[in-house]
């Protein structure tokens, strides 16, 4: 009986045991968190249902225009987000979508924010030389307020780019340099945004490893490749991908200039102007008053403030801030969707490379507590609709505690029968909840939109933002009402018609 008690013990005083065990818990929370999301139709047309529709897209060889954009407006996905992270998982999509459908892309981007936190804890344990300090940093990445919030908007690519940067710094700090360069290409093409970001994380890195000439050249001559990648995707290929009727429509940033030049020529001659607006509600709505201090607010109680001690980690989060704060839409400012991820990844890896540095083991290891701690504290605040600055923010999909996040208002089982009852390849007209199932097609509109669509699947209340609630609910009567269209399934609010 000792003999068996002693190797239990060493079994669990083994830091592999805690890294595997860590793993497999979050992976288990985030999988159920997105997988039940989905499932119970609470996944959104935008983003999900246009993600799916460009996966489905691209994995037979196709940029189509995208009919959710409009049948007249010959848009493709790429003038939304020029981003090839779609096409880099093509393989996946002929390896799994047959068997996990709609599901694939959530589960797929589960997998990177995992990696990436395994990804982290070996940074962190490689840097400090430390692996009970990679494995707590990797707790701490977990339990960030913005891993939770990403839940509410599905997927983006912008959750599959963040989640590269742990990669690349493990990579860099193991001097695998080949498969470095190789996550920073992939990254670089992943998102408009993460040429500017590398700049600044490379100056991070140059400072930190100002002794290395290796390092330095490394980041240096990446430092090139990202300002040139950075001028060519902005002077010629987004101008390119343009069609007449729809330009690039993602640099809003009407505070400080039209284009991405005329941004940074306003940060660099305006820079007491620039801070200001910082912190400052540059849209003059008292309703977003608020929206800037929460998200300071959250982020400072979760570990922020211990930059101080170490301000060369600032850097890397300059392009973030002025990216967050300085755009046109408030909910970019707040700490709803994924609007604060990035932050999330490189706090985690500022702060543990701080702690790193503590030479009392007592007091190093005591901050680790204390600052997952922190964490899960702001997180668990973030939960509380009634604290959210946003006043439509519903964190129901970010809350697997809450006791009512498995639960339906839909008769969930009799609404998939019904699902299966359109074919493969017909045109289909779905409202919000619904389309992110059926947009695997090539022609899937967002209802009220029909164009020629055989099907329309809807929710009989209120269910897309973009139009007003009564014009939704009277195209749903005007269909009711129309002999040429038959009622399949009807049980509110769920409805399916069929065009005769």
């Amino acid at each position: 009986m000792i003999s068996i008690s002693n190797k239990i013990k060493n079994t669990f005083s083994k830091p592999f045991v805690w890294l595997t065990i860590g793993l497999l818990f979050f992976s288990f929370i985030y999988l159920t968190t997105v997988v039940t999301n989905h499932y119970l139709f609470r996944s959104f047309a935008f983003d999900y249902g246009f993600y799916n529709y460009a996966f489905w897209d691209y994995a037979h060889l196709r940029v189509s225009p995208c009919s959710l954009f409009g049948l007249n407006s010959n848009a493709t996905f790429l003038q939304d987000h020029f981003s090839l992270t779609l096409f880099f998982l093509i393989p996946f999509y002929w390896l799994l979508n047959w068997l996990t459908g709609t599901y694939t892309l959530i589960i797929l981007q589960t997998a990177a924010v995992i990696y990436s936190g395994w990804a982290l804890s070996k940074y962190i344990s490689l840097k400090s030389n430390n692996v009970w300090l990679g494995i707590w940093a990797m707790l701490y990445y977990f339990l960030m307020q913005a891993r939770y919030a990403s839940f509410y908007g599905d997927c983006n690519i912008a959750i599959f780019s963040a989640s590269l940067v742990p990669v690349f710094l493990y990579t860099f700090q193991a001097k695998k340099y080949i498969t470095a360069s190789l996550i920073f290409l992939i990254a670089i093409l992943s998102r408009e945004d993460m040429p500017l970001w590398f700049i600044f994380i490379f100056i991070t890195l140059i400072i930190i490893h100002h002794k290395e000439k290796e390092r330095i050249k490394f980041c240096t001559l990446l430092i090139g490749l990202s300002i040139f990648y950075f001028i060519v995707l902005f002077s010629i290929i987004i101008p390119s991908l343009e069609v007449p009727g729809r330009h690039y429509s993602l640099f809003n940033y009407s505070a400080i200039g039209q284009t991405p030049w005329q941004a940074i020529k306003f940060i660099c001659t305006h820079p007491v102007e620039t801070f200001k607006l910082l912190f400052q509600n540059q849209l003059h709505d008292p309703t977003y008053d608020g929206v800037k201090t929460e998200f300071y607010v959250t982020y400072l109680i979760s570990g922020g403030f211990i930059l101080i001690f170490r301000p060369q980690y600032i850097i890397w989060f300059i392009p973030l801030i002025l990216q967050k704060m300085l755009n046109d839409e408030p909910v970019r400012w707040s700490i709803n969707f994924y609007y604060a991820l990035p932050i999330a990844t490189m706090l985690p890896v500022s702060t543990f490379l701080i702690i790193s540095n503590i030479k009392n083991v007592h007091l190093k290891y005591t901050s680790c507590v204390v600052f997952c701690l922190l964490a899960w504290y702001a997180t668990d605040a973030s939960f509380n609709r009634n604290k959210r600055a946003m006043p439509w923010s519903e964190p129901l999909k970010e809350n697997i505690f809450d006791a009512h996040f498995f639960q339906s208002k839909l008769n969930i089982s009799n609404v998939y029968k019904s699902l299966q009852l359109i074919p493969a390849d017909a045109k289909v007209s779905a409202s919000n909840y619904y389309l992110p199932h059926l947009s695997q097609r090539h022609s899937i509109y967002r209802f009220p939109d029909m164009y020629d669509a055989d099907y329309i699947v809807v929710q009989q209340q209120w269910d897309n933002m973009f139009v007003s609630e009564k014009l939704y609910l009277s195209t749903i009567q005007l269909y009711l009402n129309d002999p040429n269209w038959v009622i399949i399934y009807n049980d509110f609010p769920f409805l399916l018609l069929k065009k005769k």
